[in-house]
């Protein structure tokens, strides 16, 4: 995603967790901590809390790689870990945000991460079925590949979300070059 932005003032809003989950659309923010102190750095460890659809999520997450003002790589320090990758690449225009998160979702999770149409145990409960009959079998892991494109495709659809709002959040950022406070086109210009 290309930003407005130069590269040096995006980096610090993408490092910083406790920030960057504020942009967060998806989620209401109810704390997320820094421990350890500052600067943010490898080791980092951030405790996070937060509502998503109801629900209360708590978990941490480490710094396990951060090389400013490109590079930022955390580890969430759950069951299973998560890896959010992030680089700020300099552009002509700005710079250029990209956002990559892994996990490796065993299918028993995928009924949690799934809110599709049909209800998450209507579809456990055909799938637990399926080994009776011979048959059907196959259908066992075809049905669980449709879910997980599925959960895919909403997670990268949220996350595309984020990514927007950090994109118009460091674009309305006060321009450095002026002081740090940006004049409406017009102002500040003699005549």
């Amino acid at each position: 995603m290309d930003i407005r932005a130069d590269a040096a003032e995006v980096f610090p809003l993408v490092s910083d967790l406790r920030r960057k989950a504020r942009l967060n659309p998806g989620i209401e923010v109810i704390r997320i901590e820094l421990l350890g102190g500052e600067p943010v750095r490898e080791g980092s460890v951030f405790r996070h809390r937060f509502a998503k659809g109801g629900r209360i999520i708590e978990y941490r997450s480490r710094c396990v790689w951060c090389v400013p003002p490109r590079l930022f790589e955390t580890r969430g320090e759950t069951d299973p870990p998560f890896e959010v990758h992030v680089t700020v690449e300099p552009t002509p225009a700005g710079c250029r945000l990209t956002q990559r998160e892994t996990v490796a979702i065993p299918p028993e999770l995928l009924d949690v991460l799934d809110t599709g149409p049909a209800p998450a145990r209507t579809f456990r409960d055909i799938v637990r079925l399926l080994p009776l009959f011979p048959s059907a079998r196959h259908l066992g892991s075809e049905l669980w590949a449709l879910q997980r494109e599925r959960v895919a495709r909403r997670l990268s659809g949220e996350l595309e979300t984020w990514l927007d709002a950090i994109r118009a959040h460091a674009e309305a950022a006060p321009s450095r070059g002026l002081g740090g406070v940006r004049q409406p086109l017009g102002q500040g210009e003699s005549g």
